[in-house]
């Protein structure tokens, strides 16, 4: 009988714990929609081989199309299909998957904020550091059981490419028109109150792939590490960029240069994190999220 009274406080302690509700509960339809809603975003793109890098001297008057000695190994490059999103995570994108994740929303244009109000419009690029933006696409690839994550270099500059042609800027024509396929001064101040960065999204044609603001929009985030020889020595079948390294890479257009740094194969390299303590980020660093078939 003792024995009997003794248990009995302890299986009404455990059952009380299993029927704890969970503090941070997850809501399922907010996940399935945010999934289902970007996998709607992504274009299938068809692998294939391309030359990958500075193909300027094989073409027209037969000059590099950049001044970066980093492009200018050009090497054959074989991809398998994937799928790549038509459009930069926005904030509104993301501002939905922190409530889900129940993370802090990222607010690292606090400073530029504070200035120019329209800079963190739902429908902006969202502004995150490297790691922010593989956290977002590896969580969409566990959410939808898919193999989701940041596209890398190569996979870009195909898809920049249209599917690796000799094609110079990711427009839609391949051509650099302002005002027409690439947003002037004064239509960047009309879209988000300042001049020189990210403006909302799809505002104009998209590439014949159906890809838009790879040029002229901010950066993307790359999966790769950097380094100059890179190129050199990248295997042919899907490289991912080398081992290590203390830069990421980044394809778009980071500002200034006018066309020379929207080339689609001209290289650039950044921290993975280029917070600086006084400003924050600037807002040009975005993202897109690939599907590995």
């Amino acid at each position: 009988m003792n024995k009997n009274y003794l248990w009995f406080p302890i299986l009404i302690s455990i059952s009380a714990c299993d029927q704890k509700p969970s503090e941070n509960p997850i809501d399922q339809k907010a996940v399935d929609a945010l999934v289902q809603q970007s996998l709607n975003k992504m274009v299938d793109i068809q692998g294939g081989s391309f030359m990958m890098g500075d193909f300027g001297p094989l073409v027209g008057e037969k000059l590099p199309l950049t001044g970066n000695d980093d492009d200018k190994d050009l090497h054959k490059v074989t991809l398998s299909d994937f799928a790549m999103g038509k459009y930069k995570v926005t904030y509104k994108e993301y501002d939905e998957y922190s409530v889900i994740t129940h993370s802090k929303k990222i607010t690292p244009l606090e400073l530029w904020i504070k200035d120019y109000p329209r800079l963190r419009n739902p429908d902006m690029p969202a502004v995150t550091t490297w790691q922010q933006a593989k956290d977002y696409c590896q969580w969409l690839g566990e959410k939808s059981g898919k193999k989701i994550d940041l596209p890398t270099e190569a996979q870009w500059e195909y898809a920049a490419r249209n599917r690796g042609q000799n094609v110079a800027f990711a427009t839609n024509n391949g051509e650099y028109k302002l005002g027409v396929n690439i947003a002037t001064n004064d239509q960047k101040v009309t879209f988000s109150g300042i001049y020189g960065f990210s403006f909302t999204v799809g505002k104009f044609p998209a590439t014949p792939l159906g890809l838009y603001d790879m040029a002229g929009n901010g950066v993307d985030w790359m999966n790769d590490w950097y380094a100059e020889d890179y190129y050199a020595k990248s295997p042919e079948f899907n490289p991912q960029g080398p081992d290590k390294g203390q830069y990421k890479v980044i394809r778009g257009y980071l500002g200034g240069g006018g066309p020379f740094t929207n080339h689609t194969v001209y290289r650039q390299f950044v921290k993975p994190d280029p917070t600086d303590k006084e400003t924050g980020i600037a807002p040009i660093y975005n993202f897109r999220c690939v599907e590995n078939k």
